[in-house]
């Protein structure tokens, strides 16, 4: 994995020293579309986003070590803490909530910890609201394009976590409610309101005007969000270990329909077909309405399920399946049903690239 570098980041930012990169940074927060493209070249170097984006960099160049101690938690320790910190699906309040956030390394972790135990069919940005307060003025940028480059919703308190004497608090939203895109930047009014929801107890600098977000768009999803509270009698090591595969009790038919292929009846385009007969384990997809073969078994997935995710999704995870289950030349309905349909993120972004209707 190529990671970024100083030299990267100037030559994206077509900079040549610290202090131009630093109001780089701070001068696309309000510009939606050259802060897109920052991002989209960050990731062309470097996609890895369970990994903070600018700690090292900033710590390299930008800390403050000795006035103001910045020196940031570890990337091991935030692994540990969100983890320890997990909780089910019917907490309320905070999804995570660091009060001395530096860059994001600790939001970061437990981001990817809620995310790990989510399916691409109960995932959706707008379940998880995170929060994080930083007094320093030099890290407020790094903090909040690591949360806007990965597609979170959170709060930003700049400010004194202490005395409550704050600067501005910002809105990072994922608007589209879409996990593979960007969010959205937003500064809350100074209003009594506001103050009095983050308790607030002087404002200390003139209000930033700046609102991106316009109408959100909510992602339904068909099944319940899928984090569990961390089991405490299990080996915490062990459980981190595990956790890209704890969805492997997912399987196709908890997310479509499957029969064999029924004689003269029309499939709607979207339809999923695998062969069954005298097979090598064959998928396509229907692009047009139209019968099927006996020979085939035809998948179509419930309703909100985008029929081409699920295509590309079989076509990477159906084979090693087969090779396991099958016997002889053909394929039982058996084999279809149980086809593992868990996917890891970093599959789930391959598939979506494969995926020609997004």
């Amino acid at each position: 994995m190529t990671r970024l570098g100083q030299q990267d980041l100037y030559k994206i930012a077509e900079v040549k020293q610290h202090s131009e990169f630093e109001k780089f940074l701070r001068d696309v927060l309000y510009e939606p579309i050259r802060r897109k493209k920052f991002y989209q070249d960050l990731l062309e170097i470097d996609n890895d986003v369970y990994v903070d984006t600018f700690k090292s960099y900033f710590e390299d160049y930008s800390a403050e070590r000795k006035s103001n101690m910045q020196d940031y938690t570890p990337d091991q320790v935030s692994r540990i803490l969100a983890t320890l910190t997990r909780d089910g699906t019917e907490t309320k309040g905070w999804s995570g909530y660091d009060p001395t956030a530096g860059t994001g390394s600790l939001l970061i972790q437990k981001w990817k910890d809620d995310l790990f135990q989510e399916s691409p069919f109960s995932y959706a940005p707008h379940n998880y609201l995170y929060k994080g307060e930083e007094f320093a003025d030099n890290v407020i940028p790094y903090l909040l394009h690591n949360m806007a480059i990965r597609g979170m919703n959170c709060i930003v308190i700049h400010g004194d976590t202490l005395t409550r004497r704050t600067k501005q608090i910002y809105f990072v939203q994922n608007s589209e409610d879409n996990f593979l895109g960007f969010s959205d930047i937003n500064v809350m009014p100074h209003s009594e309101q506001i103050a009095k929801e983050f308790d607030v107890q002087e404002w200390v600098e003139e209000p930033i005007k700046y609102v991106e977000s316009g109408i959100v768009k909510f992602n339904p999803t068909m099944l319940p969000m899928q984090r569990k509270e961390l089991d405490r009698n299990t080996d915490t090591k062990e459980q981190s270990r595990q956790l890209p595969s704890l969805k492997d009790g997912l399987r196709l038919t908890d997310i479509a329909g499957v029969e064999r292929a029924k004689t003269k009846k029309q499939y709607p385009a979207g339809t999923i077909v695998i062969q069954m007969s005298a097979t090598r384990g064959q998928i396509g997809l229907l692009k047009s309405n139209g019968e099927v073969g006996a020979q085939y078994a035809c998948v179509q997935p419930l309703p909100f399920i985008d029929s081409g995710f699920v295509f590309n999704m079989l076509k990477a995870k159906a084979p090693r399946h087969f090779k396991r289950m099958q016997q002889g030349l053909n394929l039982t309905m058996e084999d279809i049903l149980t086809i593992p349909v868990a996917v890891t993120f970093s599959e789930r972004q391959s598939i979506y690239e494969q995926t020609s209707l997004f």
